[in-house]
């Protein structure tokens, strides 16, 4: 071997080392800022976005795509790209060999299977280098594209090659840290569950003990009504003897005034009716307790919506009288439905309670209206509250969905409230809410039309 040769092989030999060297250079940056950016940014979007920036000063580049391949139904989606678009869920069957080898493509136009799979992503772009990455979940495919023909060189497809070890690393941090907050969430929805039926039970309790309380005051409160009423008979029958007795005998007329007999029996009169009053009061009372607290929930019978919406209030009443004012406005004087009276006894306590906890203390204003509406009782209950966040409507009928602290909202109120109202054939949704309060209106089918 002459000189000449040794030196064209020296020369060669320098020449590929200086490219190795080039491309060990370009590959430690982008690992180095490659690690910056994953170690800089919590959101999934910025990261990415942080990851293209490093790759396209080692590899020029028009557009960047990562694809992840959902296995059970064949199917790919963007995970990230730059520009940022929203395309259709397309079919993974004619991609297979994007997941299974990397490729190197000059011209996307001359390519039937890629046209007929990619053509919307890859839409005005002409060259494509292409890499998979694996993870313990999914596959994934990062796509460079150019608007070039030919853009891409074996030295940029070697350091793709070597970086996407770290992107694969990068996507399975982003699955762990996805399955954490998932564990997180599934333990946090087990123990607002558990809460849940803990407290459901003992509200069963409280309500077997109600129901059983109600019955035993009924009898002496029986008694008690009844005693009274006779009472009032006796008092009125001593007042008529005693005015015939001073018509019969005017000298006892001084004596009668004196003992001031006439201002007595008038005011034995009014406390007997404020006795009877208090009791007609305790016995609805106790008549409430008793509807609402009855065990057969199955049974329907034809309610007077108005009378069965003034017994809800009287109940709620005690709760409400010291933190709201509540007004009630009817346009019908009988509202005949088919139903349950427990059940939905159970739905308008609910509403009437969610609007006095949503009104500020002792400034409350809470608005009750009933109307006719087709072939509906329409009732609309609306409050002066905070309102619902435009984030949080969306779920508020969801089972044990609450935004109320832990230990005092069961999350189950409104879903139960509207699966009563939808067994009756009507419905109950949030029809506005804002800071100055919220609305909820219930439509239950009038008695014949269901």
């Amino acid at each position: 071997m002459d000189n000449q040769e040794q030196w064209q092989e020296k020369l060669l030999q320098l020449t590929y080392e200086k490219q190795q060297l080039e491309q060990f250079r370009q590959l430690n940056q982008l690992l180095n800022q490659g690690l910056e950016a994953s170690l800089h940014c919590d959101d999934q979007e910025q990261l990415f976005t942080r990851l293209f920036e490093v790759i396209i000063k080692a590899i020029p580049y028009d557009a960047v795509f990562i694809l992840e391949r959902t296995e059970g139904d064949n199917t790919l989606r963007v995970l990230a790209g730059l520009p940022a678009q929203e395309i259709a869920t397309i079919s993974a069957e004619s991609a297979q060999d994007l997941f299974c080898t990397d490729l190197n493509l000059f011209d996307l136009t001359r390519l039937d299977w890629w046209q007929h799979t990619l053509a919307p992503l890859s839409h005005g772009f002409y060259s494509a280098l292409t890499h998979p990455l694996h993870t313990r979940q999914s596959s994934y495919a990062l796509i460079l594209l150019s608007t070039r023909v030919g853009a891409f060189s074996a030295n940029s497809a070697a350091i793709l090659r070597s970086f996407s070890t770290f992107i694969a690393s990068t996507l399975s941090q982003i699955e762990k840290r996805q399955l954490l907050e998932e564990r997180n969430t599934l333990k946090a929805q087990q123990h607002r569950i558990e809460q849940s039926l803990l407290r459901q039970e003992k509200l069963a309790a409280i309500g077997q003990l109600a129901a059983g309380v109600a019955h035993e005051l009924n009898n002496p409160l029986g008694f008690i009504y009844c005693n009274i009423n006779t009472l009032r008979h006796y008092i009125q029958q001593y007042d008529k003897f005693l005015q015939g007795s001073i018509q019969l005998h005017p000298e006892l007329a001084a004596l009668a005034t004196e003992l001031q007999l006439s201002y007595i029996a008038q005011e034995s009169q009014d406390l007997i009716e404020e006795s009877l009053e208090g009791a007609r009061r305790a016995r609805d009372i106790i008549n409430n307790l008793r509807t609402f607290s009855h065990p057969d929930e199955k049974t329907r019978q034809t309610l007077d919506f108005c009378n069965l919406l003034k017994d809800s209030i009287r109940i709620a009443q005690t709760q409400i009288k010291h933190n709201a004012n509540m007004n009630i406005k009817q346009q019908v004087s009988q509202a005949d439905i088919s139903g349950n009276a427990t059940q939905l006894g159970q739905v308008l306590l609910n509403l009437i309670v969610n609007a006095n906890q949503a009104v500020p203390a002792g400034k409350g204003e809470i608005q009750l209206e009933l109307c006719a509406e087709g072939r509906y009782w329409l009732l609309k209950i609306s409050d002066n509250g905070c309102g619902i966040d435009s984030t949080v409507a969306p779920h508020i009928f969801e089972p044990f969905f609450t935004t109320k602290a832990v230990g005092q909202g069961t999350g189950l109120g409104l879903s139960l409230s509207r699966a009563i109202a939808e067994q009756h054939g009507g419905t109950l949704r949030l029809a506005s809410s804002s800071p100055n309060g919220s609305c909820f209106e219930l439509r239950l089918p009038q008695n014949g039309t269901q």
